[in-house]
């Protein structure tokens, strides 16, 4: 009984691994949020070590191109988490898509943080904020992490 009830508890973070949660004023949500090792927030982001995720979100409108805008909050303190150009292109990290996008159109994003080894072990909130050529968002989530020492 105990073992039915667990894989009941467990089959929801293993199939579907949504760790994000809804962002601010009423941003449009992806319908999935699943990073690389976390089943559930807060997620371990490891120093030194990329932190991987794939998010799937349907647009609303014809996208030209999109930016990934994280921002990170901690201890209070709300700033800017810069990705390298490379990374900040969400364009550039779909799969089996390309932009434009139509309305209405299903894609999953390949989204890469790297957690440098200088960041201080601290628990925060990371909000993606995906982007469109007016600076309009497509999807946004927030993640609950922690940066940990690499082992």
């Amino acid at each position: 009984m105990i073992r039915a009830l667990l894989l009941i508890a467990l089959v929801p973070a293993v199939v579907y691994g949504n760790v994000g949660r809804a962002c601010t004023l009423d941003r449009p949500e992806p319908t999935n949020v699943n990073i690389i090792g976390c089943s559930a927030p807060p997620c371990d982001l490891t120093r030194g070590q990329d932190v991987i995720a794939y998010i799937d979100f349907t647009t609303d409108r014809v996208v030209t191109s999109m930016t990934t805008v994280p921002t990170a909050t901690a201890l209070g303190i709300t700033a800017p988490y810069p990705l390298p150009a490379e990374f900040a292109d969400t364009c550039a990290w779909l799969e089996g898509s390309n932009c434009p996008l139509s309305a209405n159109e299903d894609v999953t994003y390949r989204l890469t943080i790297p957690v440098l080894p200088i960041y201080p072990i601290v628990s925060l909130s990371i909000e993606i904020d995906i982007v469109d050529e007016s600076n309009e968002t497509v999807a946004c989530f927030v993640v609950d992490a922690q940066v940990v020492p690499a082992n």
